[in-house]
């Protein structure tokens, strides 16, 4: 079994890498392989909504409730599903090497904060209903969550004492 993390860490390590097997690298990789998961899953979400946003606006809009709106509005909700597919493809890109691309992670972190605050600022104004808001609320909460906990952080420095750095001296 240690075996197969050494392995899975080394695959996810760039190739210049090494990598060291202790518990805190393989607890790093099962961390790594999920937030590329999570990059993965927000990155296919994000595209199908911007596509359905671009493709079909009044449906999106009938969906939530939304109705009788100006006809100048389906064209505000295919712009924001033109912003929300491109960033499904930077999501997808990121998802390859989330180390390098960890501005991405960073921006899924504040995507969901705002999202999850203007959502409960809209929701406590009583300008939309939980059932038009509440599932966007909750998700981008948990999204945000999620980025958070998975979030790459540098490694801490374990301190030792110095008795153990000195090298022995050579006796006379």
């Amino acid at each position: 079994m240690m075996e197969d993390c050494f392995q899975r860490h080394q695959s996810l390590a760039a190739p210049h890498q090494t990598a060291i097997v202790s518990a805190t690298s393989i607890t790093e990789t099962m961390k790594l392989s999920l937030l590329r998961i999570l990059l993965r899953l927000d990155a296919a979400v994000l595209f199908l909504l911007g596509a359905l946003l671009i493709f079909a606006p009044e449906q999106v809009e009938r969906f939530f409730q939304f109705n009788e709106l100006p006809s100048a509005v389906s064209y505000l909700i295919g712009l924001w599903g033109c912003a929300l597919a491109t960033l499904g493809i930077g999501y997808f890109k990121a998802s390859a090497h989330p180390l390098r691309h960890v501005v991405w992670v960073q921006v899924g972190i504040a995507r969901g904060a705002l999202e999850c605050l203007l959502g409960l600022f809209y929701l406590a104004r009583g300008i939309v209903t939980f059932q038009q808001a509440g599932m966007g609320i909750i998700v981008a909460g948990l999204m945000m969550l999620a980025y958070f906990a998975l979030y790459p952080r540098k490694p801490r420095l374990v301190q030792t004492s110095e008795s153990s750095v000195r090298t022995a001296s050579p006796s006379l």
